[in-house]
């Protein structure tokens, strides 16, 4: 069972590492050690050849039937529950570091990673930049509510790119008037309108965990691709981490959906020097390829009275996503405002005019 995970250690103290998002550095917390990670140089893959898998772990029966793998931790011997998705954790008795190597190899190693760059310090300015300016929370909302425990996690996303191309079919229409005694008539130039497509798209990031809320990961973008390094297990140290468990062709139409959406919002936009265009026909069809990231996300649910509000920070960007409360007697009070400026306003206009005319 030793060789069930790999081991995060520090070889000065023996104490945990973890990758630090401030550094860029795989960091010691208890010695200061530091070990730079290569950016430019792709790390060498970890060879399983001869590798028997089927004694890497043996699996505990649960109640309901279901089985997860169990891992021996190498640094104290406790065994740890990890379940299928989960590819890094941490020894919730030792504290140690470990990435299950098993889940990332082969087709389930991902072609890259963006690490955080955002620390988990730096949360609760993150929080209170996206509070500001939001007039309708409950009174008090700042100082009642807690924040629950931060997770950082790596998100398996699939990433496509490639290029529609197809026409679409409109049926357009032109409008001109002109007054002929008492009646003002219009003409209307009816037009078939053929519009060809030719968009190149890069990287569209879908996510690819079916636990976590797909409309939050949308809400999380946009990440910065530039900032994305080949796959080293080193940045998974001290965060979560999940492998995919959908298919790219499970998550292909989401990614082809938005592709269409963007060219058609592109071609319609051609449609301007027209009155009114309504599709009629045509078809775009996409030529696309797919890799395999992992993306950083914070996530973590926010509890004010009994409810409890989910969010998500993107760790590379900062940007937060969730849902907040709204107090239902400061939205009457806010709307009331907004209602009497304006009629004051007008009652203001209406006096003057009536004071000037005395």
């Amino acid at each position: 069972m030793a060789n069930n995970i790999t081991e995060q250690k520090c070889s000065k103290c023996g104490a945990p590492m973890r990758y630090d998002p401030g550094s860029g550095m795989y960091v010691c917390d208890y010695c200061g050690n530091k070990i730079e990670l290569p950016q430019d140089q792709r790390p060498k893959d970890i060879s399983f050849s001869g590798f028997d898998f089927s004694n890497l772990y043996r699996l505990a029966e649960k109640d309901s039937n279901e089985t997860l793998p169990i891992y021996n931790c190498v640094s104290c011997g406790a065994e740890v529950i990890a379940p299928a998705e989960q590819i890094a954790t941490t020894c919730p008795y030792c504290g140690n570091n470990i990435v299950l190597t098993d889940k990332v190899a082969g087709r389930f190693r991902p072609d890259g990673v963006i690490p955080f760059r955002i620390d988990k310090n730096h949360l609760p300015d993150a929080m209170n930049k996206y509070y500001k300016g939001k007039v309708l929370l409950p009174k008090n909302f700042f100082s009642r509510s807690t924040m629950g425990n931060v997770t950082g996690v790596y998100v398996p996303f699939w990433m496509f790119s490639g290029r529609l191309r197809g026409q679409l079919v409109y049926h357009a229409g032109a409008s001109t008037s002109h007054r002929q005694g008492d009646y003002i008539l219009t003409r209307t130039k009816h037009y078939e309108v053929k519009r060809d497509a030719d968009l190149s798209f890069e990287d569209i990031p879908i996510d690819a965990s079916g636990r976590i809320d797909d409309k939050l990961m949308d809400s999380l973008e946009p990440f910065d691709m530039s900032d994305a390094r080949d796959f080293d297990m080193r940045y998974l140290a001290g965060f979560t981490a999940d492998r995919f468990d959908k298919e790219r062709h499970d998550v292909a139409d989401r990614a082809k959906r938005r592709m269409s959406v963007t060219a058609e919002k592109a071609l319609a936009s051609s449609l301007r020097e027209f009155d009114s265009a309504v599709r009629t026909g045509g078809s775009l069809a996409a030529d696309i390829k797919t890799r395999y990231l992992l993306l950083p996300v914070y996530l973590f649910t926010l509890t004010h009275g009994n409810q409890e509000y989910k969010f998500a920070v993107n760790g590379q960007t900062g940007k937060v996503v969730g849902d907040l409360p709204v107090s239902k007697s400061v939205s009457a009070k806010y709307f009331a405002v907004r209602m009497i400026i304006p009629a004051a306003a007008i009652i203001g206009i209406f006096v003057a005019k009536y004071m000037m005319g005395a």
